[in-house]
């Protein structure tokens, strides 16, 4: 059987399209393993939303889409459900297994007796059924638990902290498109105000009362408050694609958010920074995931622990064969009956 599945998998392995270099280094390699991945991702449902152009955003609003859309949160979550199966697996280790088998076998064959062959059917039935149940393992199990609910504990504050990453990503890209709007508002004012400057020193050339090097240092003033504007609108643009890049859409989207001059602005604040500093610790969910990796080294520890003593393992295995026979020239014969084992195994590596 053995030498069955190995010629099985040497067929499949030589019926494998191999994986070659690219002929050349100008163009990337696309494999076809990347292709069978591209199809499965072709598969997943679309998190992409239409953002309404009409509509001013304030910052929370902008957080919630962010927090909605946001493909990090999207694997955090798939990340963090994941390890709530892993626990739920691991804690079916406490729990015996059964198993089921039906098997049915005819089997004819031609029987010799005295002077003649006889021939002769046998057909069985057997129902049996396997459980296996560890009674004892001094830890080990537990162990395992304790690991797999830690690493769910440190998954759902990862899942928290992409959260709290998140808003903060949102927050710097909705601050850095509001100053950069201010920052055009400013640079539109200044050239506005080199574009006056330089009118009245033509006016002042065109009169006598200056003199040319003062009508280029003028255009030279214009030439760099346009610069300026230019600059000041090329970072808007950048903001404008970080903050839509950090709600979950296209970046090619310009999202109208909140003025600045809108804001509010608290009045005072009521914690001191050595309160800001406690709540931090308390609160901030990736000091906590390091923590819960803490118990989780911990309850591997316990778990490696429990290899040094025994295991005891039960089985009982009951089967209920039913067995029809017929004998040329008789009639058929049935017989059936209840077999089964019960055993214990005692697992101990003393060396």
């Amino acid at each position: 059987m053995t030498m069955t599945i190995l010629l099985a998998d040497l067929l499949l392995a030589g019926s494998a399209p191999a994986q070659t270099a690219p002929a050349s280094p100008d163009h990337p390699w696309h494999g076809s393993a990347q292709f069978d991945r591209n199809e499965h991702a072709g598969r997943v449902a679309d998190s992409r939303f239409t953002v309404d152009q009409s509509k001013t955003y304030s910052l929370s609003e902008l957080i919630d889409l962010a927090e909605a859309h946001n493909p990090a949160t999207r694997a955090a979550w798939e990340s963090a459900r994941s390890q709530a199966a892993a626990l739920g697996i691991t804690r079916s280790e406490l729990y015996p297994t059964l198993a089921a088998a039906a098997i049915s076998q005819t089997e004819s064959v031609q029987a010799f007796f005295g002077d003649r062959f006889h021939g002769q059917t046998i057909q069985s039935f057997q129902l049996a059924l396997d459980l296996n149940y560890t009674v004892f393992d001094f830890g080990a199990r537990s162990g395992r638990i304790d690991a797999a609910g830690a690493r769910l504990l440190s998954a759902n504050f990862a899942f928290n902290d992409t959260h709290r990453n998140v808003i903060d990503q949102v927050e710097k890209a909705y601050y850095r498109l509001l100053s950069s709007i201010g920052q055009e508002d400013s640079a539109q004012a200044s050239l506005a105000n080199a574009k006056a400057v330089e009118q009245a020193a033509e006016e002042r050339l065109t009169n006598g009362l200056a003199t040319l090097p003062d009508v280029l240092e003028a255009r030279s003033a214009t030439a760099q408050a346009e610069y300026d504007l230019q600059s000041a609108l090329g970072a808007e643009e950048i903001a404008h694609g970080d903050l839509a890049t950090a709600v979950g859409t296209s970046a090619s989207v310009a999202i109208r958010v909140q003025p600045l001059d809108q804001l509010p602005t608290p009045d005072s604040i009521s914690e001191t920074v050595e309160e800001t500093i406690d709540r931090a610790f308390a609160q901030r969910p990736d000091l906590m995931q390091q923590a819960a990796e803490i118990r989780t080294a911990d309850a591997r520890l316990k778990e490696a622990r429990a290899a040094y003593y025994p295991t005891l393992d039960v089985n009982v295995s009951p089967a209920i064969p039913s067995l029809y026979g017929i004998q040329q020239p008789f009639h058929w014969s049935h017989t059936s009956d209840l077999t089964g084992s019960v055993s214990f195994g005692l697992n101990w590596t003393v060396v």
